[in-house]
């Protein structure tokens, strides 16, 4: 099977406090919703019955960054994924529970194929599946399931298949932003750099989270002018020719847009002053004759 997820840790968020999850989410006149914080399961699943040897880990084979693939490839790999831990499943006595618990039939529905964008309205039902998941990787007593490599890589790939595009965009410029910070630390000038690029707010900071919108776009464009004039001036050209300068980059300008497409959806409607229609004046009626 395909391990989902690029940096970022299976069953985690990504760099920074709850990117890839719920970005872009409306939550007291912001748009973004911290991470979720992990509670007690309300409606507890069926107890767990298996041993180490009854589902065996499934082997990793390779490891692909799991937002930057086509649509349609996104489909495949959680399918695979699902399908994995479906089999894992089929060795548990009590498996078909835990399938229906976490409702693989109805995911894999929802998954879907082909290469068209996923609705808006079957991302946040995901969302949902994507809960009952952090619910059993939460309870140390269902660790025999969610220490599964099949239930964290669907687990992970659902997370960031889910997730709004601004979402998406956020988690990709932090995961470029991490590989952008390891090849600056082999260089002589590397600290240098990173101070100067502000690689560590890239990646991600408790900061970015008290800052509403328009100042995290402020703040973002500037960085994004940084990146452009490095990319421009030839005297930084073995800066601007790293490639993990351009993925983060070009990640950085995707994220950007992002920004600027949500405060636009969310502006409040302008005050337009209100229409006064001329008066109507009708013809005085004319006198009816009397034969």
């Amino acid at each position: 099977m395909i391990i989902l997820g690029g940096a970022a840790p299976l069953g985690g968020g990504w760099y920074g406090p709850g990117y890839g999850r719920t970005y872009g989410g409306w939550n007291n006149n912001t748009y973004y919703v911290p991470a979720q914080s992990y509670g007690p399961v309300v409606n507890a699943p069926v107890p767990v019955n298996v041993a180490p040897t009854t589902l065996p880990q499934p082997a990793r084979t390779t490891n692909e960054d799991f937002s930057t693939l086509p649509i349609g490839r996104q489909r495949e790999l959680l399918l695979q994924a699902l399908n994995a831990l479906e089999d894992d499943f089929a060795r548990s006595p009590n498996g078909d529970d835990w399938s229906r618990q976490l409702q693989l039939a109805t995911t894999a529905k929802l998954i879907g194929e082909g290469d068209d964008p996923t609705e808006q309205i079957t991302r946040a039902r995901l969302r949902s599946v994507v809960e009952l998941f952090d619910e059993v990787a939460a309870n140390p007593d269902y660790r025999p399931v969610s220490e599964l490599l099949s239930f964290r890589s669907l687990q992970a790939g659902l997370r960031e298949f889910a997730s709004e595009p601004i979402g998406q965009a956020r988690g990709r410029l932090s995961r470029s932003a991490d590989l952008l910070t390891q090849q600056l630390k082999t260089w002589p000038t590397g600290e240098r750099w990173k101070d100067y690029l502000q690689v560590a707010w890239l990646v991600g900071t408790e900061e970015e989270e008290r800052l509403d919108m328009p100042e995290r776009l402020a703040r973002f464009e500037k960085l994004l002018t940084k990146f452009d004039r490095v990319k421009t001036d030839e005297q930084f050209q073995v800066v601007s020719q790293e490639p993990t300068f351009g993925t983060t980059h070009a990640a950085l300008q995707v994220f950007v847009r992002e920004l600027r497409l949500v405060i636009e959806a969310n502006a409040p409607a302008p005050n337009l002053p209100e229409l006064k229609l001329p008066e109507l004046k009708l013809p005085e009626p004319k006198a009816i004759e009397q034969p």
